[in-house]
């Protein structure tokens, strides 16, 4: 009686394209997010560039290189977006064979004194509801290498087509992006505080400005890194990516390989605030910003006692982001 379902049955478990349409976001932009356990960033390609450029068979994670399949970079929501599309499309296929099968039985039956009538009554398809793009990413980069387009919220160093290291290229964008963040903090705080009250607007200033000290000093170690690699004799020398978190290791390992150390591209007082600057990032991404006595003592900083929240201002971001430009455009000039 139910021959039709048996072959739709039959066909599901062979297998089925599902026709789905994941949402971009208003400028064509397509959500993914690194499948490795331990990085998980989120970033955005330019859909055209991932369906054209990027191969199905390896993908790149701007943030850690991490490489996978094109097929595991789907964000949480487009997996449940993904799922309830499947279910629906298995139910509307249930439901039509069994209606096909019930009109096919009720067409036999012979009239008499007893009659039977089958009847199918579907439940309702579950919504597929369209995921909310997220609001465009804060950064936008294009790979000098192959041109594929994607953007980031903090910085970003590997193309997800070619996996190329474009770190030194998008620094400048960086810079403009953390510059842009300060100077519409003010709009951010008011349209906050419209939404929700003052202290969610205070709470967001405060956590835009940690994200720009995070994003600097980031930005910094791995352009150093980058541009180091690039000098002639830089495998004469060992030396790791741990390093160039270490303002004093750092500086001295330039100073061995070119003759020149940070403190020769920066006066004392800019190296010193620097310093500061890479210790309140230690704090804020692993103390959420409280201090102890070892950031203290690395630091210098003697406005604050153990125990007391690191407080960053506009005016510590602009300073910061003149410093580490003034460095980085020191240390390319010893580049090749």
């Amino acid at each position: 009686m139910f021959d039709k379902l048996l072959r739709e049955m039959k066909k599901l478990e062979r297998g089925v394209q599902v026709p789905i349409e994941l949402p971009l976001d208003d400028s064509g932009y397509f959500d993914r997010v690194c499948p490795r356990e331990d990085c998980l960033s989120i970033f955005k390609v330019l859909f055209e560039d991932w369906r054209d450029k990027v191969q199905d068979e390896e993908v790149f994670c701007p943030i850690c290189r991490e490489a996978a399949e094109s097929t595991e970079w789907n964000t949480e929501e487009q997996q449940e977006h993904i799922r309830q599309a499947a279910i629906r499309h298995l139910s509307k296929t249930v439901n039509q064979a069994l209606k096909a099968d019930a009109r096919r039985f009720n067409a036999r039956q012979k009239p008499g004194f007893i009659t039977m009538k089958l009847s199918i009554r579907p439940g309702s398809l579950p919504a597929v509801i369209p995921i909310e793009a997220a609001s465009v990413m804060e950064q936008k980069f294009e790979c000098e290498e192959c041109q594929c387009r994607y953007a980031s919220v903090g910085a970003a160093f590997f193309c997800p087509s070619c996996g190329h290291n474009s770190v030194i290229a998008d620094f400048d964008n960086t810079l403009a992006t953390v510059r842009k963040t300060v100077d519409a903090l003010e709009s951010i705080k008011a349209s906050v505080s419209n939404t929700h009250d003052q202290d969610t607007a205070a709470d967001t200033e405060r956590m835009l400005l940690e994200s720009c000290t995070e994003k600097l000093i980031t930005a910094l170690q791995r352009v150093t890194e980058a541009l180091f690699e690039k000098l002639p004799n830089a495998a004469s020398f060992a030396w790791d990516t741990n390093r160039f978190q270490r303002m004093d290791d750092a500086s001295s390992l330039w100073n061995d390989a070119t003759g020149t150390s940070y403190t020769d591209v920066l006066n004392s007082t800019e190296y010193d605030e620097l310093s500061k600057h890479v210790q309140r990032r230690h704090k804020i991404g692993h103390r959420q910003a409280m201090v102890d006595q070892r950031y203290i003592d690395k630091s210098g900083d003697s406005e604050y006692e153990v125990g007391e929240r690191l407080v960053t201002k506009p005016e510590h971001i602009y300073e910061l982001a003149r410093i580490v430009e003034k460095l980085v455009v020191g240390l390319q000039a010893l580049v090749p």
